[in-house]
């Protein structure tokens, strides 16, 4: 192999991570803004999740269990997903990643308003089809949590004024589709 080639295989294999990457940040992004064809667009046909214990396609989840699922119940208000200690291990057209994350849960129901945070790593196969990669498999692995109830709002508490912050939403209203023209899906 020629130098030349090893540059070539080196930068396909950054470009490869680069779009792995974006393939997760898209995933926790979809989760944030409840965006469920965003986040099916994020895995192959077919692929599986095993997620709070369910165990099946990544498609049933999205649409019919989890928390962005049009069925939802869930009286969420507020959710993020913060993404680091992304590991790409590439084996040709396909990879296995491990990624952290810390996931903040926004709750109101009757017994007043709760703030979770929860911490895991995403364990996902990675597969490179149809000109793309996406995710084949992921196993969500819950290393920790915490429920706090909630006080009082930053902005109240330091004297904002909260008709005047620009606020974020689930949906077509956050201002991720106004302000930069990201198309929903």
């Amino acid at each position: 192999m020629t130098d030349t080639d090893s540059d070539s295989a080196g930068i396909a294999g950054l470009v490869a991570k680069q779009q792995i990457t974006d393939v997760l940040y898209r995933r926790a992004r979809a989760g944030d803004r409840r965006d469920v064809e965003l986040a099916l667009s994020c895995y192959h046909a077919g692929a599986t999740e095993d997620h709070e214990g369910f165990s099946g396609t990544a498609a049933e989840f999205i649409r019919d269990v989890s928390m962005i699922s049009p069925n939802s119940t869930a009286p969420v208000v507020g959710l993020w997903h913060f993404l680091s200690n992304i590991l790409i291990e590439l084996n040709g057209d396909r990879a296995s990643v491990e990624s952290y994350h810390i996931a903040v849960v926004s709750r109101d129901d009757s017994s007043g308003e709760t703030q979770s945070r929860i911490g895991g790593r995403y364990l996902d196969k990675f597969a490179f089809r149809d000109g793309r990669w996406a995710i084949t498999h992921r196993d969500v692995v819950f290393d920790w949590s915490r429920v706090d109830v909630a006080t009082t709002p930053y902005w109240e508490l330091v004297g904002l004024d909260e008709t005047k912050l620009l606020r974020g939403r689930f949906g077509s209203d956050d201002p991720l589709y106004s302000h930069l023209d990201v198309t929903r899906g």
